[in-house]
């Protein structure tokens, strides 16, 4: 696993004595991934969790960190630096469609990011520093709530609990379907883009079915919004192929044969590779909504949702995990492009030197986000090793 001989031993005595530890991540892993909760609501996720990490014993722990987060600290002989570790305690909801043995049994939430793999990996790395601590500083594995709505992060950093780890280092990993398994994706500076939610509210006058004309009806207005909103980054120049605009979700009226609808909603989402350019496209498409909404007599409501800043790498940080890539032996990819999704974990790469790196989900693996996403496994054993050798690089 790693190039220095001693290490190979000890890594690998360590991987080889845990095969039963091995088979409890993953049974924990279906355990969450049965009772998901939604951001912000992970308060028995996290009491899972701890459980079963205090059989390793860690120094100190901190709880209720930015709401139903926590953090288990794990000391080294003497002084150093603080590493901190990050995973999510969050689902999504989506409602899971595949039939798997573990399936989630609650109503409309699922683990479709795949935080449940997230948190079991880092509970592994809590399974390696039980037998073997850190040489110097300090190793903070943080289970942080609330990522997916993008209030987790923030949360935990205003805090006041924080300031019990102040991270001279801070690292994360997501796993990515579309690389091979196992595969440690990279990527300086911007890893992952800017967003932000729209939701517009489009209110006219109902009326019987009978006589539209008696009404003002929103659906031409719907029908321009879901037209022009993702053509608008290919009409502002100086933006370009630097941003995105998505519709999400879209409703005229309710279910009737009898009534033309007074009212619509529509939900996008708005991506940016640069902080800025959310900014400048939120100022570009603001008017043009109340515009579009005058135009068919309408009144227009406007509301923003779940900002994320980009999340920026930090080039030495970036060559620590590149080390761990190469000593660990696992294939490294290198992209020239950003992830076009979106990661609160910007927040603390903002404030601390650290970077985010992906971990192949597969080739074929369903994609993140959707009904049929289940995590894999076989990356639980990749991802310990890789946040153990970033561990071991920080103290060389």
């Amino acid at each position: 696993m790693c190039k220095q001989i001693y290490k190979v031993t000890t890594f690998r005595h360590i991987m080889t004595a845990s095969v039963p530890y091995l088979n409890k991540l993953q049974d924990l892993r279906k355990e969450l991934h049965r009772y998901p909760e939604y951001s912000g609501q992970e308060k028995e996720t996290a009491v899972r969790v701890l459980k079963f990490c205090n059989r390793f014993e860690p120094d100190s722990v901190i709880e209720k960190l930015g709401g139903h987060g926590f953090a288990l600290v794990f000391e080294g002989s003497h002084d150093g630096k603080t590493l901190m570790l990050r995973a999510e305690l969050d689902a999504l909801p989506v409602h899971e469609s595949q039939e798997i043995r573990h399936h989630s049994l609650v109503k409309d939430i699922s683990h479709k990011c795949g935080h449940d793999g997230h948190m079991v990996i880092l509970c592994g790395v809590a399974g390696i520093l039980h037998q073997q601590r850190p040489e110097a500083g300090r190793v903070v594995l943080l289970f942080e709530p609330a990522e997916e709505s993008g209030k987790g992060a923030k949360a935990v950093i205003m805090d006041p609990k924080f300031q019990k780890i102040k991270p001279d280092y801070v690292f994360a990993l997501h796993n990515v379907p579309g690389f091979p398994l196992g595969a440690v994706v990279l990527k300086s500076n911007i890893m992952a883009v800017a967003s932000q939610g729209l939701f517009v509210r489009l209110k006219g006058r109902a009326s019987h079915a009978a006589y539209p004309d008696q009404g003002i009806s929103p659906l031409p207005a719907l029908i321009e919004l879901q037209r022009v909103l993702p053509q608008l980054p290919d009409t502002i120049g100086e933006l370009g192929d630097q941003t995105r605009v998505t519709i999400t979700y879209s409703r005229l009226g309710h279910f009737s044969f009898g009534t033309s609808p007074g009212n619509a909603e529509l939900a996008a989402t708005i991506r940016a590779k640069q902080d800025t350019d959310i900014e400048l496209m939120k100022a570009k498409i603001v008017p043009m909504i109340r515009d579009i909404g005058n135009n068919y007599s309408l009144d227009t409501i406007i509301q923003w949702y779940e900002r994320f800043d980009a999340t920026v790498n930090d080039q030495k940080a970036v060559g620590i995990i590149q080390a761990a890539a190469r000593t660990c032996k696992y294939p490294l990819v290198e992209m020239n492009e950003p992830f076009w999704w979106s990661e609160d974990f910007g927040q603390f790469t903002e404030r601390f030197p650290g970077a985010i790196f992906g971990l192949g989900a597969g080739e074929n693996h369903s994609d993140l986000h959707t009904p049929n996403y289940d995590f894999p496994d076989e990356i639980i054993l990749p991802g310990i090793h890789i946040f153990h050798e970033i561990i071991n690089q920080m103290n060389r």
